[in-house]
């Protein structure tokens, strides 16, 4: 018996030699928070979006260890860290910086090596602040092409891989590889003893929800699955969603109005050129709510956008939300008025895509139709689930338009005011 355990020791010792002498070289990468350069208070969520952005996209590549800034701050206060590294690990820190000018948003990239402090590469990337996909894109393609040439090569062991293990965010320790082995094999067993119970039915008797092989034709029997009918243990699920798609439709964005600029203008001295500044963003709140008070199904996020998935197996979709996505009654246009200080309007914008709607005129007051905003949030349903699409970025508008002077000077009051699309019409009629 001491034999045996004395030779599976000097085997193990012998393995754990070998691994250490056939470590490949990693490579290190620390990604903090990107720089707003003027402090722009509107885009200052990018600082670690944009730090998420590479990260996400790195963190696909097996040979790349991400750090974040307590990984940097460590190595920092003792730099000895770096010389307890395997041969041929490169340290490398992503330090971005971006700003915005008017609607186009400007991203710098620097890669430098920590050991030496020697900038090895560096980037820019312009883009509309409008299309943050495209921008997502253009920085992840940047990244990849900066760490390209300092990606370790890997080594071709002339053993056959026995098993792959999951993806980690830093080296794993003997010890947690030796339980990741272990674990990997007795799932793989455990799966393999499953698939042959299924084959063999020696999991018990069949299951009359479970699909069936009827004369060589596969069957799966929904009949008494009625998704239309109200199922009791989803009330709660229901009740919460209720509520929260409600906040959703009423009442989703945060609006900012800043003070509007008037200018002379140059061709008439009689008129002002107004300047009204205005931002529309998402409630910050909602994505959390949606988070925290709802079980959803599926998660989907590409960039800025995220879309929730709601099945019907949790939840009885009450008939008044169905139709209202269905019909489009959620969507609603910003409508702003510039008021007198009897709160009479003296000047009306609105804010849509509708041709019908840019035709309109008024003979008592300014009408002013504009393209700018677009909704960022959508909604849409089908027979099995509901998908809720949220879009977290900033809009950012100018509002350009001339008016007389002696009518400028009576403005006390700016509104605005989100109108349900199929109600806009008989609103305006009442104002034109």
């Amino acid at each position: 018996m001491r034999m045996r355990i004395k030779t599976k020791s000097f085997i193990i010792a012998l393995l754990l030699s070998g691994t250490i002498i056939s470590a490949p070289p990693v490579l290190n990468v620390y990604v903090i928070p990107f720089d707003n350069i003027k402090n722009d208070v509107a885009i200052g969520w990018l600082s670690d979006a944009l730090a998420d952005i590479v990260i996400s996209e790195l963190d696909n590549n097996d040979r790349i260890y991400i750090k974040d800034k307590s990984g940097l701050e460590e190595v920092m206060s003792n730099r000895s860290l770096l010389l307890q590294q395997r041969p041929g690990t490169k340290n490398l820190l992503v330090l971005g910086k971006f700003e915005r000018a008017l609607d186009k948003i400007s991203i710098s990239i620097q890669l430098i090596d920590i050991t030496t402090w020697d900038e090895v590469a560096q980037r820019k990337v312009r883009g509309s602040y409008n299309d943050m996909t495209n921008i997502n894109q253009l920085l992840k393609e940047s990244i990849n092409t900066m760490m390209t040439p300092y990606l370790p090569e890997p080594i071709k062991s002339k053993y056959p891989t026995l098993t792959e293990g999951k993806r980690m965010r830093s080296p794993p320790s003997y010890a947690e590889k030796a339980i990741n082995m272990s674990s990997a094999i007795e799932l793989a067993i455990d799966d393999l003893e499953k698939k042959m119970d299924i084959s063999i039915g020696a999991r018990g008797e069949f299951d009359p929800k479970d699909s069936r092989e009827d004369d060589g034709e596969w069957v799966l029997d929904i009949s008494k699955d009625n998704y239309e009918n109200s199922r009791p243990e989803n009330q709660l699920n229901t009740s919460m969603m209720v509520e929260v798609l409600g906040n959703l439709m009423d009442n989703p964005y945060q609006v900012k109005l800043d003070r509007p600029q008037f200018n002379y203008d140059t061709k008439n001295k009689k008129q002002f050129q107004v300047v009204l500044p205005v931002n529309y963003k998402l409630k910050g709140s909602l994505i959390k709510d949606m988070l925290k008070s709802l079980p959803y199904s599926g998660l989907k996020q590409d960039g800025s956008l995220t879309v929730f998935y709601f099945n019907k197996d949790k939840y009885n979709f009450p008939v008044d939300i169905t139709k209202k996505i269905q019909l489009g009654e959620y969507r609603t246009i910003p409508v702003i008025q510039l008021q007198d200080s009897n709160s009479k309007p003296l000047v009306i914008l609105v804010d849509t895509s509708d041709k019908q709607l840019h035709e309109l005129n008024s003979n008592k007051i300014i009408y002013k139709p504009f393209h700018f905003f677009s909704p960022l949030i959508d909604f849409s349903v089908g027979g099995w689930s509901m998908q809720v699409s949220l879009e977290t970025v900033d809009i950012p508008v100018e509002y350009i338009f001339n008016m007389d002077v002696g009518t400028a000077n009576s403005i006390s009051r700016i509104s605005l005011k989100f109108i349900p699309e199929i109600e806009l019409n008989a609103y305006l009629d009442e104002l034109l």
